[in-house]
């Protein structure tokens, strides 16, 4: 179980734990070889010419001696691209957000791939299935250095590869890779693409990084310990390839599926995630050329940019978006969830009272099913008295024991169980929040109060302390059963847990958790003068009734 689940799971056991104690005691398969993913029939195909065809293919060119470096940007109206040409392992050097979001105080741009001084998109050749005998990695020519585009070539005797790189709207843009025979004979070639992804340590406990390989009906996904354990490779239909972090992706989708995806974790970088996509063998007579295209999107996670990416439409990029592992039903209760946080959002302009009102919100949806709760758990509260005389009548004979609660619990028209149910009808939007809040981008560097980033932890600490500290005062003024030590125990447990594990998950998580138990706190104290009154009349008539049995 991955890191993020563990996390999940752990965060639910503690929800659920709490809420049980409110309700009973105070309520208110192994990769395959390489050789079997490039199996393909052996076939030529010539591409036919565009009307975008790369410059370097209108002339013939001489073999690249060895290109200086050079650099250049591609900028778009939300990303700008920072290339070079002399870097073995790919071109792109930085994918800088533009929107002033994603600016720090200096003005400079975040970088979302997070590479250091390593670069991505590289194109390689597998050795066994390819003729050249030179790869394309000692030196590319720059043919175009522009705002518009980047285009860059590698020319030997045998074989000439071209690869250009422009920018659409958003945060898409479009690679295009040429393979050239320029030798006298037939060539084989089998293209393998690289891309690589860092940013945070990818031992980062909540900014958890995944390689994610998308087939036409499933996605694997594997999060940086799967990769640096087993090395994944998916095998046959391969629609693209994503490395991303929380909220930041990396996407290519080659136009024709590839024949293998594999991940690996970078050999001199254990921050960077490598992924690989590898295409069927080609053969090219002399002078023919072959063409790859991939769609790229490098940006935000956000559902409706992957969902409207026209150049891919139907390939499911919107899959990339984590809803936990309840993935289908946290996605439809979550997203309604996110529409209002965005509207909310839009009225008052601060995303941490958005998230306040939308708390408000939820917990009056759930307030009919809370009441229901309290409910049961009163009737159950009520007839403690005689619960308890039972089991001091009837506590060397457990099964006689049983067997008049069982009967007292008919008679009075009470389940124990009853008040489970609400519960368990909550947890669906317990988990779809906890995923939504957890991963909308729109609260990346957001300030709130003295929050400076709603996306990440609390720096000083203030949340998690406060929300231990509300739990503890919810507990205090809610009536708990007498001689429930154990309860009592719990009841201080588990603030202690919340606390501890609010210091690592991101503070607008936490804003709605706080504002979700103050809520709870404020309906317990308006509860509990009725429920008072009943704990008081329950004891007293407790005290009769041992008073009657001594006599």
């Amino acid at each position: 179980m991955d890191t993020q689940r563990r996390i999940l799971f752990a965060f639910l056991i503690c929800i659920g734990i709490w809420l049980v104690f409110q309700q009973f005691a105070p309520p208110p398969p192994p990769p395959e070889s390489q050789d079997a993913a490039v199996t393909a029939e052996d076939e030529t195909k010539k591409t036919k010419k565009e009307q975008d065809e790369p410059a370097s293919d209108r002339e013939s060119s001489p073999a690249t001696p060895g290109a200086p470096r050079q650099e250049g940007t591609v900028k778009g109206e939300k990303l700008a691209l920072e290339l070079v040409n002399v870097e073995d392992d790919g071109v792109l050097r930085r994918a800088r957000l533009l929107d002033r979001q994603f600016q720090d105080d200096a003005g400079e741009a975040l970088d979302i791939l997070g590479l250091g001084d390593a670069t991505t998109f590289a194109i390689t050749f597998a050795r066994d299935d390819t003729d050249f005998k030179t790869p394309p990695h000692d030196g590319w020519e720059v043919v175009e250095s522009g705002p518009a585009a980047w285009e860059v070539r590698h020319v030997s005797d045998e074989v000439e590869v071209i690869s250009r790189l422009t920018l659409g709207d958003g945060y898409e843009g479009l690679w295009k890779v040429k393979v050239i025979n320029r030798s006298v004979t037939r060539q084989r070639h089998r293209l393998a693409v690289q891309s690589r992804f860092g940013g945070a340590s990818l031992e980062d406990r909540y900014d958890i990084h995944r390689g994610l390989c998308a087939q036409a009906e499933e996605v694997s996904d594997f999060d940086a310990e799967d990769v640096k354990e087993d090395r994944p490779q998916v095998n046959g239909d391969i629609q693209w390839l994503a490395l991303d972090g929380k909220y930041f992706a990396s996407i290519l989708v080659p136009r024709e599926p590839a024949q293998s995806c594999s991940l690996e974790i970078d050999a001199d970088d254990a921050n960077l995630m490598v992924g690989g996509l590898g295409f069927r063998k080609i053969e090219l007579e002399p002078g023919e050329s072959q063409s790859y295209e991939f769609g790229l999107y490098l940006g935000t996670k956000e559902i409706e940019r992957l969902e409207g990416y026209a150049e891919v439409s139907g390939r499911g990029l919107e899959r990339a978006v984590d809803w936990g592992f309840m993935g289908g039903l946290n996605s439809f209760i979550g997203r309604p969830l996110l529409s209002l946080l965005r509207w909310f959002y839009g009225l008052t302009g601060i995303w941490g009272v958005a998230i306040i009102l939308l708390t408000v919100v939820v917990r009056l949806l759930v307030l009919p099913l809370t009441l229901k709760q309290m409910a049961s758990a009163r009737k159950m509260r009520e007839i403690q008295p005689e619960v308890k005389r039972l089991q001091e009548k009837y506590k060397e004979d457990k099964v006689r024991m049983t067997q008049e609660m069982q009967a007292l619990w008919k008679r009075e028209g009470v389940n124990p169980l009853a008040g489970c149910l609400p519960l368990l009808i909550q947890m669906p939007i317990w988990f779809a929040l906890y995923s939504m809040l957890g991963t909308v981008v729109e609260l990346y560097r957001e300030p709130f109060l003295w929050l400076p980033d709603l996306s990440a932890k609390d720096p000083l600490y203030v949340l998690p302390i406060a929300l231990g500290g509300l739990m503890v005062l919810q507990f205090k003024v809610q009536p708990t059963p007498m001689d429930n030590q154990q309860a009592k125990m719990m009841a201080y447990l588990m603030p202690g847990v919340f606390t501890v594990m609010m210091l690592f998950l991101p503070s607008g998580l936490g804003v709605y958790i706080f504002a979700s138990v103050l809520l709870s706190l404020v309906q317990t104290l308006i509860q509990v003068r009725p429920w008072s009154k009943t704990e008081k009349e329950n004891k007293s008539e407790g005290a009769s009734t041992k008073k009657n049995e001594k006599r």
